[in-house]
């Protein structure tokens, strides 16, 4: 026992002397880099410490004491003594590097961001920043292999490494915080993202630098937090706080020099390598709807794909809203007193293809994001308890303290749907109406008349309505409006579709027409549904072909045909000619110079009511999802 009291005695001591000598080993290291820091500080170098410089003494040392700490390591299942003893030493160790690095490091890195930083750098700068703070971690896990036994776990390691990851967290989020700019926090993000997380995910470096990764991903998190933020901002100011000025509601002139034709005179055009449409074809877009897709373009990717549908929910279901606002006021704008009866048809037309142009393309855009806009929302009913204080007692008396959870869903890309085929149908049911406005008041006579009768249709033929010369007059009155006003209100279609078509990047002419035919198909069918009851009713009083020629008179084929004719050739005409067809009547500027911001429409009804139409109803089909 004596003698095991001895040995034990004498371990003790010469695990002692290797911890004393390996201690003192460090600090002159650790004096020597020191004193070589301050030596460049005096010189002036502060801020360009070589990475090296930190190593070379250590590294240099290393040899001496590796078999030391190998010994130590093969003999920590001897007994306990050689593990407390190993711990302390790398414990120690590790202290020493962050005392010595910690000010080197944050100065090196404090140099990539100086006081005159500029933000449009930030990604850059992280990337360097990164680079330089892996290059660190690298060669300090390297130093500290030279001295120890790598084994798991390490806690002095990794408690080095979370120094080091410390450092470079702590020098960037402040600049994070500082940052503004959407553009800049989204570079940041796709940077740390792209370039420093991914290509570590994999093989030995996510292992060996885990807290380094670590950092980085909590630094990339804050940056999320903060682009949430300003975007959630963006959202509030530039689209639901949007203040709409005359100059915004300014349509169709902005329309005018979009020329769809002229794309082809752009270098590269015949070559097929223009990359993108020439800013003019973006200037026909609402300001509202403009930010809403930026806004989703600049985020789409860089967050998590739950949070990017609640902001493009948001954002959408805003600029929805912005957008029928507008489209009243357009509606409600005055025109001069020199539209020539038209007037009514030109507020229509601008206020509805408006809005079917901006859904259109709002569609189209959210389209490619590929993600469900629907955003789900609790609540709870506490009807129960106001029951309760009309005695209403339900069953328990505990139930008056539990209120109901309900939960709804907003599905933006439904009202989306919703709200453009409202505005189809709006604007096909008003624009029939004008168009068949002389049928109206013939169709209205025979009513009153066949009401007051009792339907006794045989004398209607003795009427004065039913007089040839009145028919006459209404079926010429008809054909001339419908001649004058298809090729007009053709005219505005394609220009809001053109500039529609040319925003979005399809420009061919077989698309455009497609996508008016559909939207025009549904009047030409009620045109000449309306003209084929008109034809019944002359049949019905046995009028002679003759006197239906002398009338004027069209079949419903070839009213059909002259509609379609009209709409076609209207497609085909040059950009000059067509902007001359819809400048006949002139737009005068809302009378005011700004609208108070948006408020929250959704579910709104629109600016007009339908006319009432004298046609008889036919399957038009879903319209909005045609289109």
């Amino acid at each position: 026992q004596a003698h095991a009291h001895q040995f034990e005695h004498l371990r003790n001591r010469a695990c002692i002397y290797m911890r004393s000598a390996l201690q003192k080993s460090l600090e002159k290291s650790a004096s020597q880099v020191e004193q070589q820091l301050k030596e460049g500080a005096d010189e002036g170098d502060v801020g360009l410490v070589d990475a090296q410089a930190l190593y070379t003494r250590f590294r240099a040392a290393a040899p001496n004491y590796r078999p030391m700490t190998s010994m130590l390591y093969r003999r920590t299942e001897v007994h306990e003594i050689y593990m407390v003893t190993l711990e302390e030493l790398e414990a120690f160790y590790a202290t020493v590097r962050i005392r010595l690095i910690s000010a080197p490091v944050t100065t090196q890195l404090q140099s990539m961001l100086n006081k005159d930083f500029d933000m449009q750098q930030l990604a850059p700068a992280t990337r360097q920043a990164s680079s330089y703070i892996f290059d660190i971690s690298h060669l300090e896990r390297q130093c500290f292999e030279a001295y120890f036994e790598l084994r798991q776990p390490q806690e002095p390691l990794r408690t080095l490494l979370e120094a080091v990851a410390d450092i470079f967290y702590k020098t960037l989020r402040p600049v994070v915080l500082a940052c503004d700019s959407v553009d800049f926090l989204r570079e940041m993000a796709d940077c740390l993202q792209m370039d420093i997380l991914e290509p570590h995910q994999q093989g030995r470096t996510k292992r060996d630098l885990a807290p380094i990764l670590a950092a980085v991903f909590r630094l990339h998190k804050d940056v999320q937090e903060k682009l949430i933020f300003r975007v959630q901002m963006c959202i509030r100011n530039e689209i639901k706080g949007y203040q709409i000025s005359s100059a915004d509601l300014n349509y169709p002139d902005v329309f005018f020099a979009l020329d769809p034709d002229r794309v082809e005179e752009l270098p590269g055009a015949r070559e097929g390598v223009v990359q993108e449409p020439p800013r003019g074809f973006q200037s026909g877009w609402f300001p509202t709807m403009q930010w809403t897709l930026e806004i989703l373009a600049k985020i789409y990717r860089v967050l998590e794909m739950p949070t990017f549908q609640g902001l493009a929910q948001e954002a959408v279901d805003l600029c929805i809203a912005s957008l029928k606002q507008a489209s009243q006021m357009i509606g409600q704008r005055a025109l001069p007193s020199t539209s020539g009866g038209l007037g009514p048809l030109v507020q229509l037309m601008d206020s509805q293809l408006f809005l079917v142009k901006h859904l259109l393309v709002l569609r189209e855009q959210v389209a490619a994001f590929e993600c469900d806009l629907v955003a789900n929302e609790k609540y709870f009913n506490f009807s129960n308890v106001w029951e309760a204080l009309h005695l209403k007692l339900p069953d328990g008396l505990l139930g008056i303290l539990k209120p109901k959870l309900h939960m709804t869903q907003i599905d933006s890309k439904k009202d989306m749907e919703a709200e453009l085929k409202a505005a189809c149908e709006l604007l096909m049911t008003n624009l029939t109406a004008h168009l068949t406005q002389p049928l109206a008041v013939w169709n209205t006579q025979i009513d009153d008349f066949l009401k007051r009768s009792g339907s006794n249709r045989a004398s209607l033929k003795d009427q004065a309505f039913m007089a040839p010369d009145y028919l006459k007059e209404i079926i010429g009155a008809f054909l001339s409006g419908v001649r004058d006003r298809v090729p007009f209100a053709a005219a505005h279609i394609r220009l809001y579709l053109s500039a529609s078509g040319a925003s979005s990047g399809d420009r061919s002419p077989a698309s455009l027409q497609s996508t008016a035919a559909i939207l025009f198909k549904p009047v030409q069918m009620r045109l000449v549904d309306t003209w084929g009851r008109l034809e019944g009713l002359l049949e019905e009083q046995q009028l002679p072909a003759a006197e239906l020629e002398r009338l004027g008179f069209l079949r419903p084929k070839e009213l059909g045909d002259l509609v379609g004719s009209l709409f076609s050739q209207t497609m085909e005409v040059p950009w000059p000619q067509l902007v001359e067809m819809v400048s006949r009547v002139p737009r005068a500027s809302v009378g005011q110079d700004a609208a108070p911001p948006m408020q929250n429409t959704a579910g709104a009804s629109q600016s007009e009511k339908p006319v009432e139409a004298a046609t008889v109803g036919i399957a038009d089909g879903n319209v909005g999802e045609a289109l």
